[in-house]
C-alpha cells in the first residue's frame, strides 16, 4: 500500500467469498445428479446481476438533495443502477457496494475555497445502503450540517471519506461502531469547526490503515496519543493543524510498528512526539511543518531545536521525505545534513528557518534527491557549491530569499532534469550562464532580486519546456534577444526594473500562451504596434491577462488593436512618451478588463460623454494625460470603480452633482494638480487627494462619516474655517492641510486620538494656539511639519520622549519661545530639524552630534509611504543654496538642521561635528559666540553653511579644506579674523561669505577691510546675499562705498529683502 494513501480503495474481498459460495453450490447441485440441459434452469435466490430496486430508490432519494452542476448525475438513468457514475454493485448480490460522490473538481483542492460549490444535504434514504463498503461524500458543501451519525450503521465501510465537506459539530463518537475501516478521512476546513471531546472510540477500529483528521479540533482530546498508539495497523497518520494538546511524561510504549508517513504539521508541543516518534524506524514520511518556536521539549520548556532534530534522524534510517519548514530552527545546514541516515531521502524542506551558514558540498550526497527547499532562511551564505553530474533525480531546487553570494556556478548544466529553479531573492552577481540551455525539462525560472548582469543569452530560447521566466529587479542590460519569441509554451515573462533597452522583439506577438508580461522600468523603446500585431498571427487570440509596460521609453502611439486582446484584464502603460489620440476602439472587445492606467504620457483621452464601456473596472489611471475640462460623464456606469487617478487631466471649473454620490464609494480618489473649484465633494472611503485646486469654504461635515480614512490631502487650495474636530475620530494616517486659510486651534482631541497618523502636514495656514497635546499619542509620526502659522508657546519634551519615529519636525516661523528640549536628540531617526524664525532662547543642546540618522550618510531613498495598495509621496520644502527646493524623490536622502533666525546663544557645541551625514546646517541670525569649531571639516557631506550674523570669533579653521561637497558658505557679520585658509574651496566662494568680519583678509578678499556695521544691520543679513559695491557721495563730500544685499534666507519661505550698509574708507 502506498505510504501517503490512494484515492481508492479495493473492496472486492466480500465479492470473492460470495463467488466461492455459487460455485459451491454449482458442485452440490451436480453431486445430486442434477445435470444441467438446455432447458435446465437453476435459480439461485438472491443472486442477481442488477441492482436493488430498494437500493435505485434510496440513490435517487440521494441524488435529490446533491447539488449538480448540470452533468454530475446526467448517467443516473434506467434500471441498472450498477452502471451508473460513482455508483458500484457486489457482481454476485447486486447490493450496492460503492458509492463516490465527491464532487468532481479537476482543480487543486484548496481552490474550493474560492469556487462556490452549491448546498448539498445527504438525504436519510443513504442508511438503506446497507451493504456499502466504500463511502465518499468529499469536496461538497454540506453548509456546516453535523456528521450524520446514520453513517455509523454502515458497519460493513471499508473506506470513509467525508473530507472538506463542509460539515461541522462534534465528529460522533457512533463511527467505532465502524470497525472494519481501514481508511477513514475526516480533515475539515480551516475555520476547526469540526471537533470531537475525546477519541475513545478510535481503539473500536482495530484495521484503520489510514487516518486523516487534520483541521479537526482535537484539543479536548487528551487522550489522543494512547488512542492512536492503540492501532498498530495504522500506515499514515495525518493531524495537520489539529490543536493537539500537550501529552505530559510517561509517554507511552511506542506501538505503531507500521506507520509509514506522519503528519503532525501546525500544532504546537511537537519536540516531544518527534523524539517519541524516533521510534519509527519503518517511516519513510515525516511532514512537521509550521510547528513555529513555541514547543515543549522532553527535558522541559523550550524550542524545538537542531540537538531534537538530529536524535531523530540519526533514528530514522528509511526516510524518503522530511519537511520541517517554517519551524523557526536555529544553526547551520550542515548540523541537520550530518545525521541523515537515510540514502533513500528524496524530499527535503528546511524552508523558513534560521539556518545559517554555507551550503556544505556534502548536501550533494544525497543522490536520490528529488526536491530540495532551503528558501527563506535568510542567513544562508557563501557561494553555491558545485553540483556533481549524478543528481540526475533532481527536479526541484529552491534556494531564495537568502544571503547567497557568487555567481550561478556553471555546474547548473549538470542538473539536467531540474524542472523548478528559484534563485531569487539573494546577493547572486555576474551572468546568466550559457549552460543554462543544458536544463531542457525546466518549467520554472526564478533569478529574481539579485544583481545579476549582463545580457539575457540568446540560449534561453532553447529551453522550449518554460513556462515562467522571472528576472525582476536586476542590472540585466542590453536588448531582450529574438529567440525567447521561440518559448511558445511560457506564461509567465517578468523582466521588469532592470537596464534592458531596445525595442520589444517582433518575435514576441508568437507567444500566445502569455498570461503575463511584465517588462516595467526599463529603458526599453520603440513603439508597441510590433507587439499587438504579432500577438494577431496566433491561431487563437492570446491568452494575456497582464500587460505591464509602464516606465519604459516607449513611444508612437497605442495601436487600436490593443482593443481585439479580448481576455487582457490589467493593462499598465503609465510614464512612457506615447503619444497619439485615445478613441473608443482601444477598448473595443475589452470586455474582461478589470483595470488600465495610461498616466504620465502625452494622450488625449478622446471618449463621447454617451460612451458605453464594453469593461465595468476596478481601477483607471488618465493622470497627466489631456482629458478635457469636464468630468466625463460614462465614469457613472463604472460601477465596481475602486480607484480613480485623473491628477493634472485639465479638470476646470466645479464638479457636476452627480460626482459627490460617485465619489463616496470609491476607495481612493486623486483629481490634484487641475483647476477644479467650488466646494469639496464627499470623501471616497479611504484615500482622497484634492491638492493643488481652487476648492473654496470649509471642509464639510459629511467627512465626518468617513472615519475609514487613511489620506486627505487638501493642501494649496482655498479652503478656510477651522480644522473640524473629527479628525480625532479617523483612522488617518497622511493628514495634510498645508498651504490654505485654516484658522483657529487645533482641537484638542480630549478622548480619542488619531493613533495612526504618519503624516501630518498643517504648515503655511493661519492656525494659533500651542502644539497640540493630543500629537504625544502620535508615536508612528514620521513627519510633522507645523511651519508659518501663529503657534506660540515652548516647544514640549515630550516630541523628544514619545514621537521617536520622527524623520521631519518642522516647526519654522512660529512664535514659539523658551528652550530646545534637551531630550530632542531621542529622535535619532530625524533627519530634517527646522526650528527656524521663532523666538527660541538659550544654548545649542551639547548633545545635538547624538542625531543618528545624520551621523550616517543617508543611501536609501524611500519618499513613498505606503498605504494599502497607494503610495503617498512625501516631501517638504527646504531654502539651501540660495533657492527654495521641494524634495519629494530624494527627501529621504537629505539631512538638515535649521536652527537660524532664533536668538540663540553660547558657543556652537563641538559635538555637532559628529554629525557627519549633515548635508545642510543653517545656525545664522542668532547670538552664537566662541570660536567655530575646529573639527568642523569632519562634516565632509556639508553642501550649504550658514553661520552669519552671530558673534563668532576666531579664526576659520583650516578643517574647512577638507569639504569638498561645499557649495554655499555664509560667515558673513560675525567677528571673525585672520587669513581665510587658501586650501580646498574657501577662496573660491564670493567676497559676501565674508563680509562685516573684523580682521579677515585673504582670497577672495583682497585685503583687510574694517567695516563699521550699522546697528540695525544685525538680523538682516542671511545666506547667500547678492552683493554689488558703488561708490557715492554723501551730504558732507566724503565718498562712501554702499554695498547693497539681496538676502535669500536657508529656511522654506523667507522673503527677499534689500537694504544699503555703508562702510567708509
Amino acid at each position: 500500500m502506498a505510504a501517503a494513501g490512494s484515492g481508492s480503495f479495493q473492496c472486492g474481498r466480500i465479492a470473492s467469498k460470495r463467488l466461492m459460495m455459487l460455485v459451491a453450490l454449482l458442485l452440490v447441485s451436480c453431486c445430486l445428479g442434477q445435470g444441467f440441459g438446455d432447458d435446465d434452469h437453476v435459480e439461485v435466490e438472491g443472486i442477481s446481476s442488477s441492482c436493488m430496486e430498494s437500493e435505485r430508490r434510496a440513490l435517487l432519494a440521494i441524488k435529490s438533495d446533491m447539488y449538480d452542476p448540470g452533468d454530475r448525475f446526467s448517467s443516473w438513468t434506467g434500471k441498472d443502477c450498477c452502471g451508473w457514475r460513482g455508483v458500484a454493485c457486489d457482481n454476485t448480490t447486486g447490493h450496492v457496494t460503492k458509492l463516490d460522490l465527491r464532487y468532481p473538481y479537476t482543480d487543486d483542492i484548496w481552490d474550493t475555497f474560492w469556487k462556490p460549490i452549491g448546498i448539498s444535504k445527504v438525504n436519510p434514504s443513504l442508511q438503506e445502503l446497507k451493504h456499502l463498503e466504500y463511502l465518499d461524500l468529499s469536496v461538497n458543501n454540506f453548509f456546516h450540517a453535523p456528521v450524520p451519525k446514520m453513517i455509523a450503521s454502515l458497519v460493513h465501510l471499508e473506506y470513509l471519506n467525508l473530507s472538506h465537506a463542509m460539515f461541522d459539530g462534534l465528529i460522533p463518537p457512533q463511527l467505532g461502531n465502524l470497525s472494519n475501516l481501514h481508511y477513514l478521512d475526516l480533515q475539515g476546513w480551516y475555520d476547526g469547526q469540526l471537533h470531537v471531546d475525546d477519541l475513545d472510540w478510535l481503539s473500536r477500529i482495530p484495521y484503520l490503515k489510514y487516518l486523516d483528521m487534520s483541521y479537526v479540533n482535537l484539543s479536548r482530546a487528551t487522550n489522543w496519543l494512547s488512542e492512536i498508539n492503540s492501532i498498530p495497523t495504522l500506515e499514515l497518520l495525518r493531524l495537520s493543524a489539529a490543536d493537539l494538546p500537550y501529552v505530559p511524561s510517561p509517554l507511552p510504549t511506542f506501538n505503531l510498528t507500521a506507520i509509514l508517513t506522519l503528519d503532525l504539521s501546525w500544532n504546537l508541543n511537537m519536540s516531544t512526539m518527534l523524539r517519541w516518534f524516533s521510534n519509527a524506524t519503518s517511516l519513510e514520511y515525516l511532514i512537521l511543518f509550521g510547528t513555529t518556536s513555541q514547543f515543549i521539549d522532553s527535558v522541559g520548556t523550550g524550542s524545538l531545536t537542531i540537538e531534537s532534530v538530529q536524535i531523530a534522524l540519526g533514528a530514522l534510517s528509511n526516510l524518503k521525505e522530511l519537511d520541517l519548514s517554517d519551524n523557526s530552527l536555529k544553526g547551520e545546514i550542515l548540523e541537520i545534513l550530518n545525521n541523515v541516515r537515510s540514502r533513500d531521502l528524496k524530499h527535503l524542506d528546511l524552508n523558513s528557518n534560521y539556518l545559517s551558514g554555507d551550503i556544505p558540498q556534502t548536501l550533494w550526497s544525497l543522490g536520490n534527491l528529488e526536491y530540495l527547499d532551503l528558501s527563506w532562511n535568510f542567513n544562508v551564505t557563501g557561494r553555491i557549491p558545485a553540483l556533481p553530474g549524478n543528481l540526475t533525480s533532481l527536479r526541484y531546487l529552491s534556494l531564495d530569499g537568502n544571503s547567497i553570494t557568487g555567481e550561478i556556478p556553471s555546474s547548473i548544466g549538470n542538473v539536467t532534469n531540474l524542472v523548478f529553479l528559484d534563485l531569487s531573492s539573494n546577493n547572486i552577481v555576474g551572468r546568466i550562464p550559457e549552460i543554462i540551455g543544458a536544463l531542457i525539462h525546466i518549467q520554472v525560472l526564478y533569478l529574481n532580486h539579485n544583481y545579476i548582469s549582463g545580457q539575457i543569452p540568446a540560449i534561453i530560447g532553447d529551453l522550449q519546456n518554460l513556462r515562467k521566466l522571472i528576472l525582476e529587479d536586476n542590472l540585466i542590460t542590453g536588448q531582450i534577444p529574438d529567440t525567447i519569441g521561440g518559448l511558445h509554451n511560457l506564461t509567465d515573462l517578468d523582466i521588469s526594473n532592470n537596464n534592458l533597452s531596445g525595442q520589444i522583439p517582433r518575435t514576441m506577438g508568437g507567444l500566445c500562451n502569455l498570461t503575463l508580461l511584465d517588462l516595467s522600468q526599463n529603458s526599453i523603446g520603440g513603439e508597441l504596434t510590433s507587439l499587438f500585431d504579432g500577438l494577431s498571427a496566433c491561431a487563437q487570440w492570446t491568452s494575456l491577462l497582464s500587460i505591464h509596460m509602464d516606465r519604459n521609453r516607449l513611444s508612437g502611439t497605442i495601436p487600436s488593436s490593443m482593443g481585439r486582446v479580448s481576455q487582457l484584464q490589467y493593462l499598465y502603460l503609465s510614464s512612457n512618451s506615447l503619444v497619439g489620440n485615445i478613441t473608443e476602439a482601444h477598448f473595443s472587445n475589452l470586455t474582461n478588463l478589470l483595470g488600465f492606467t495610461i498616466s504620465s504620457n502625452s494622450l488625449n483621452v478622446i471618449l463621447p460623454n454617451d460612451w458605453h464601456p464594453p469593461f465595468n473596472v476596478e481601477f483607471i489611471g488618465m493622470s497627466f494625460c489631456h482629458l478635457g475640462a469636464e468630468l466625463p460623464t460614462w465614469l457613472q456606469t463604472q460601477t465596481q470603480l475602486t480607484n480613480l487617478y485623473l491628477c493634472g487631466v485639465g479638470l476646470s471649473g466645479n464638479l457636476p452633482v452627480w460626482f459627490s454620490n460617485f465619489s463616496r464609494g470609491l476607495w481612493s480618489l486623486n483629481m490634484s494638480s487641475n483647476n477644479l473649484q467650488g466646494r469639496l465633494p464627499s470623501a471616497p472611503q479611504s484615500m482622497l487627494d484634492l491638492s493643488n485646486n481652487s476648492f473654496v469654504g470649509p471642509i464639510p461635515q459629511s467627512f465626518a462619516k468617513d472615519t475609514g480614512l487613511s489620506l486627505l490631502s487638501l493642501s494649496h487650495n482655498h479652503i478656510t474655517g477651522n480644522l473640524p474636530p473629527f479628525f480625532c475620530d479617523i483612522v488617518i494616517q497622511i493628514l495634510d492641510l498645508s498651504n490654505n486659510y485654516l484658522i483657529g486651534e487645533v482641537p484638542n482631541c480630549h478622548y480619542s486620538f488619531p493613533t495612526s497618523l504618519q503624516s501630518l502636514h498643517l504648515n503655511n495656514n493661519n492656525l494659533s494656539g500651542t502644539i497640540p497635546l493630543f500629537l504625544k499619542y502620535c508615536d508612528q509620526l514620521i513627519t510633522l511639519d507645523l511651519g508659518e502659522n501663529k503657534l506660540h508657546g515652548r516647544i514640549p519634551t515630550w516630541i523628544g520622549r514619545n514621537l521617536s519615529s520622527l524623520r521631519v519636525l518642522r516647526l519654522r516661523s512660529n512664535f514659539l519661545n523658551g528652550t530646545i528640549p534637551m531630550n530632542i536628540v531621542n529622535l535619532t531617526s530625524l533627519q530634517l530639524l527646522d526650528l527656524s524664525s521663532n523666538n527660541l532662547t538659550g544654548s545649542l543642546p551639547s548633545s545635538l552630534g547624538n542625531f543618528s540618522a545624520m551621523v550616517e550618510i543617508q543611501n536609501d531613498i524611500r519618499s513613498m509611504l505606503h498605504i494599502e495598495t497607494y503610495y503617498y509621496s512625501e516631501s517638504s520644502f527646504i531654502t539651501t543654496k540660495g533657492s527654495t527646493v521641494d524634495y519629494t524623490t530624494i527627501l529621504s536622502l537629505v539631512t538638515c538642521i535649521d536652527l537660524s533666525n532664533n536668538h540663540l546663544s553660547g558657543e556652537i557645541p563641538k559635538e555637532l561635528t559628529q554629525l557627519l551625514g549633515l548635508r545642510f546646517l543653517n545656525l545664522s541670525n542668532n547670538h552664537l559666540t566662541g570660536r567655530i569649531p575646529e573639527k568642523i571639516g569632519d562634516m565632509k557631506q556639508l553642501e550649504s553653511l550658514d553661520l552669519s550674523v552671530n558673534d563668532l570669533t576666531g579664526e576659520i579653521p583650516s578643517s574647512f579644506s577638507a569639504m569638498h561637497f561645499l557649495e554655499r558658505l555664509n560667515l558673513s557679520y560675525n567677528n571673525l579674523s585672520g587669513k581665510i585658509p587658501t586650501s580646498g574651496q574657501l577662496s573660491t566662494f564670493d567676497s559676501w561669505a565674508y563680509v562685516g568680519n573684523k580682521g579677515l583678509c585673504g582670497m577672495p578678499l583682497p585685503d583687510c577691510l574694517v567695516y563699521q556695521t550699522p546697528p540695525d544691520a544685525r538680523h538682516i543679513a542671511t545666506s547667500s546675499p547678492e552683493v554689488g559695491v558703488k561708490l557715492e557721495e554723501d551730504d558732507d563730500g566724503d565718498m562712501l562705498e554702499t554695498i547693497t544685499l539681496d538676502v535669500t534666507s536657508v529656511v522654506v519661505g523667507s522673503n527677499k529683502m534689500t537694504t544699503s550698509m555703508a562702510a567708509y574708507r
